[in-house]
């Protein structure tokens, strides 16, 4: 049985979904109706992640950059035709470690550091600006499709918002339909709800996600950062 307060929640529900979805997934669970019967949300002065912005392409706090040059990261040799890394076995595989976000940056410095030794020393300088082209053009890649997946599940994240939005408006319209007095769902009308509340248990867990996905560019190019760094500290010249 559904009560003419949770009836009166439902739009609520939907305005913040439109309006501002981190709303309904960062403050605390809202408490029954107060005072002059407006639904109240607690935890509202508590730290919290900022809302995810549903009107934006970009949905994240950190800024949008498209792209990171060599230049930002390296100051080193030149690189613009330093090609073909991965005919190079040794170099590869490095690069493979290096790139698993699974491996502690402290430790691919260490086997930056053990590949560097292993190289003879006329070579040393060579070999290592290899292996920073290769690790650049396989991390950059990386982001990118970090990137790219942001912005596609925010797309997909509109599409749920705007369908969340479309149940709360036939849901409020079957509603209207109810004889005055009456209290209980149709089974019509709690289907309905039914959808519409699984609907926003989906779009919630999937939201609150999106902070730690929006950290991942950031995290890349930091360790990308910290990478050229071992290397070029590795270098003889």
């Amino acid at each position: 049985m559904t009560s003419t307060a949770q009836r009166r929640r439902m739009p609520l529900a939907a305005s913040l979904l439109m309006l501002g979805a981190g709303a309904l997934f960062f403050a605390a669970p809202a408490t029954a109706a107060g005072a002059g019967g407006e639904t109240q949300i607690e935890g509202a002065q508590e730290a919290a992640p900022p809302p995810i912005d549903m009107t934006a392409e970009w949905p994240c706090v950190q800024r949008k950059v498209e792209s990171v040059s060599v230049g930002q990261v390296w100051d080193g040799p030149p690189t613009e035709n330093v090609k073909g890394w991965f005919r190079d076995k040794d170099i590869s595989n490095l690069i493979e470690v290096l790139a698993s976000r699974r491996v502690p940056v402290a430790d691919g410095e260490g086997a930056i550091k053990k590949f560097a030794e292993a190289q003879p020393e006329d070579k040393r300088d060579a070999q290592l600006t290899l292996l920073f082209a290769g690790l650049f053009d396989k991390i950059t890649s990386q982001r990118r499709t970090v990137m790219s997946g942001i912005l596609k599940y925010q797309k997909s994240q509109k599409e749920r918002a705007r369908e969340l939005e479309h149940q709360s408006t036939a849901i409020g319209q079957l509603e209207s339909k109810l004889p005055p007095g009456i209290v209980d769902d149709t089974p019509e009308l709690a289907a309905a709800r039914e959808k519409f509340n699984w609907a926003q248990r989906i779009f919630q867990e999937r939201q609150s996600s999106m902070p730690l996905a929006c950290e991942l560019p950031v995290l890349i190019e930091e360790r990308l950062y910290a990478f050229s760094r071992a290397i070029r500290a590795n270098m003889k010249s």
